[in-house]
């Protein structure tokens, strides 16, 4: 069984989310509902959860403020919010589970699938930093990328990634220092999400970043910093010279 808590500070959202998980997730246990950020924290130190559904926004404070309440945090969390589609777009780059209200019953099923696959571990600070910088942006400019892996996750400054490069249903993301990082996801994956940072996908192999690009041959090969070299397509060459040229 995932016993899970439920936090929200309106009460027919905390229902749904409860009836949700009652008929459609019947290995989920609610052992306690709260509806803010002191209530909900005292009843995680009380239940000690598995799974806790945090919404964002709550009277005493945000779902953040009750996480900056523990030293570590050994439960895994889905949180709930009515944010805007950039700051969705933060807990996307953080690789961090969420619901939009209204809550869907198909989201919901989602979300507890990944939490089963995923284990016992619960979220780390670094990842709910990672969120809470993404948020203050303000905008859909993101400042980290979270990748996970199998053991743990990595943790991308956007401006140092160089290019994304298809490696099978694989995606190798080539940082500034040297450094590659292995994804799991697919290129098209990250070039839904990178499509607002200023990444610009030059052919079905290669998603560069534009501030990286430091010119172009007549092979049809990018130049890239730190010598880094990625195709453009024939089909992709249009857009690419228009991007670049108003850089």
């Amino acid at each position: 069984m995932i016993r899970a808590v439920i936090i929200d500070d309106e009460q027919p959202a905390r229902e749904v989310v409860a009836n949700f998980l009652t008929e459609y997730c019947p290995d989920v246990e609610i052992v306690a509902k709260a509806s803010s950020v002191s209530t909900g924290y005292n009843a995680i130190r009380r239940t000690s959860p598995d799974l806790v559904f945090l919404d964002i926004q709550m009277p005493d404070g945000k779902g953040f403020d009750l996480l900056n309440k523990f030293e570590s945090i050994d439960f895994k969390i889905i949180f709930i919010t009515a944010y805007s589609e950039y700051a969705i777009r933060a807990f996307r780059f953080s690789a961090i589970d969420y619901l939009l209200k209204p809550v869907k019953i198909d989201e919901l099923i989602d979300a507890v699938d990944r939490v089963r696959k995923a284990g016992r571990s619960g979220l780390s600070a670094e990842i709910v930093s990672s969120l809470m910088n993404n948020l203050r942006e303000g905008s859909a400019k993101q400042s980290t990328l979270i990748i996970p892996n199998i053991k743990g996750f990595d943790v991308l400054r956007v401006p140092d990634i160089i290019m994304c490069q298809a490696d099978g249903y694989c995606t190798n993301f080539h940082i500034a220092g040297q450094r590659k990082v292995v994804s799991s996801k697919n290129l098209k994956h990250f070039s839904e999400l990178l499509i607002d940072q200023n990444f610009l996908r030059v052919h079905h192999s290669y998603l560069v970043n534009l501030n990286h690009v430091t010119g172009y041959t007549r092979q049809g090969e990018i130049l890239l910093s730190e010598g880094l070299k990625a195709y453009l397509g024939d089909s992709y060459k249009n857009d690419f010279v228009k991007r670049f040229a108003g850089r």
